[in-house]
C-alpha cells in the first residue's frame, strides 16, 4: 500500500477528518520512522529489505522503534496511523492555538501538528533525550522546527503556558495537576487512560472557566505503553492457605471482553490482571489471574463453574470483587468505555457513568 492509499482508507473509514487530510497527505509516516522497526520479533533494517520497511511504514500497523536493553519490552514505537488521525480529531486544534504534546517519539504527531498549526505554536518535550534529539533532527530535516524539550513531560513546560490543548502520546493512571494548570480554561486535554487491570481508553477533558479542575467522557478505546513513572509495578505476593471454590462468571466474559475489562478495572484501580497457560495444571487450562501485590486470585477457563475452579489466597477474595464488579457493569446495560468519564480536580479523580452526578463505585 502506498501512503496515498493509506490516507484514502483512512479518510473513508471516517478516523481522518477532511481539514486533516492534506496534511497527512503532505506528511507521510516514512520521513519520521526509524530505519530500523521491530515487527512481529523481528527487527527490520531498511537498507537491507526495504521493500518490506516501506510495506510496514505505510500499513496501518503501530510499530516499535525502540525496547528496553535487559526486557527486550517496547519501549517507544510509532503509533497506528487510524488511532493518530482519531487522536488529531479529538484534539480539535485551530489556527493560532498553542498545543503541548507530551512524548515526541519519533516526531511524526509533532510534525503532522506543525504543518497544521505552524511549527511555533507546538511544544513537545520528551523524557527520553536521544528519542528527543532524533525527533528535532528529522522535523528539522523536512523543514519544520517546533519546540522540542528533553524532560519530563508530565510536569509540563510552565515557561510556554497556557496551552490550548495538551497532547499525551504515552498513557496514565493519573492526570498530573501541574497539567491542568498550564491548560487555558476551556482548553482540551487529551491522554490515553488506563489501569493495571485494562489499558484503556482515550479520555477527552475539558478544562473549567475556573482553572482548577477538568472533565470529560472517554471518547475511543485505545491502549498506548505508560508514561515512564506511572508504569505498573505488580509487586510480589506468597499464595498460601487457598480457598477454593467455583465461579459466579465465565472469565472469558472479563478477559476477552474489553468494555466488561475496562469497567473492572474502574472499579478496582489497584487489581493486576494476565491470562496465563498452567501446563502444570491437572486441567491443562489457561486462566486469569489477578493480584493487588499481596492477594492473589486465579479462575480456569475450562470448567470454571468447577467446584476448585477459583483459588484465592490474601486478606482479599480479589475474584469475587472482580465478580461484583462485572455484575455491576451487567446491572447498568454493559456500557462501553464511551459512557464513562473522569473529572479531575483538587479533590482528586472521580469517574462517572453517562454524567458527573453519577460516580462509579470503588471496588468490588
Amino acid at each position: 500500500m502506498t501512503w496515498d492509499k493509506l490516507t484514502d482508507a483512512l479518510r473513508a473509514s471516517g478516523a481522518l477528518s477532511a481539514d486533516w487530510e492534506k496534511t497527512f497527505r503532505t506528511t507521510p509516516r516514512d520521513l519520521f520512522t526509524p530505519d530500523r522497526i521491530l515487527s512481529e520479533d523481528e527487527w527490520i533494517d531498511r537498507a537491507e529489505r526495504a521493500d518490506h520497511w516501506a510495506e510496514l511504514v505505510t500499513s496501518d500497523l503501530a510499530l516499535v522503534t525502540q525496547v528496553y536493553d535487559r526486557t527486550e519490552t517496547p519501549s517507544s514505537s510509532s503509533s497506528m496511523p487510524t488511532v493518530v488521525a482519531q487522536m488529531l480529531r479529538h484534539l480539535d486544534v485551530a489556527e493560532g492555538m498553542r498545543v503541548l504534546e507530551v512524548g515526541i517519539g519519533t516526531g511524526w504527531t509533532a510534525g503532522l501538528l506543525s504543518r497544521q498549526i505552524g511549527a511555533g505554536n507546538v511544544t513537545s518535550i520528551e523524557v527520553d533525550p536521544d528519542l528527543a534529539d532524533r525527533a528535532r533532527c528529522r522535523l528539522h530535516a523536512v523543514g519544520l522546527r517546533p519546540t522540542v524539550i528533553a524532560g519530563d513531560g508530565t510536569l509540563g513546560h510552565p515557561e510556554g503556558a497556557p496551552f490550548d490543548r495538551v497532547h499525551f502520546t504515552a498513557a496514565v493512571q493519573r492526570l498530573p495537576a501541574a497539567i491542568i494548570a498550564q491548560t487555558a480554561p476551556g482548553g482540551i486535554i487529551l491522554v490515553p487512560y488506563g489501569t493495571p487491570f485494562c489499558n484503556g481508553a482515550l479520555l477527552r477533558l475539558t478544562v473549567a472557566e475556573d482553572g482548577r479542575s477538568a472533565s470529560g467522557p472517554f471518547v475511543e478505546g485505545v491502549s498506548f505503553m505508560w508514561v515512564r513513572d506511572q508504569h505498573p509495578d505488580s509487586g510480589e505476593f506468597d499464595i498460601e492457605d487457598v480457598r477454593h471454590s467455583a465461579s459466579g462468571i465465565d472469565p472469558a466474559d472479563v478477559a476477552e471482553q474489553t468494555h466488561a475489562a475496562f469497567a473492572v478495572g474502574l472499579r478496582l484501580p489497584d487489581l493486576y490482571r494476565q491470562n496465563v497457560w498452567a501446563g502444570y495444571d491437572r486441567f491443562g487450562t489457561g486462566r486469569v489471574e489477578v493480584w493487588d501485590g499481596v492477594s492473589y486470585a486465579h479462575c480456569r477457563f475450562a470448567d470454571w463453574d468447577g467446584r476448585h475452579a477459583v483459588s484465592q489466597s490474601g486478606p482479599r477474595n480479589l475474584w469475587d470483587e472482580v465478580e461484583a464488579a462485572w455484575h455491576w457493569w451487567a446491572d447498568q446495560g454493559r456500557p462501553g468505555f464511551d459512557r464513562f468519564g473522569l473529572t479531575v480536580g483538587p479533590e482528586g479523580h472521580a469517574l462517572w457513568l453517562d454524567e458527573p452526578e453519577n460516580p462509579v463505585p470503588s471496588r468490588g
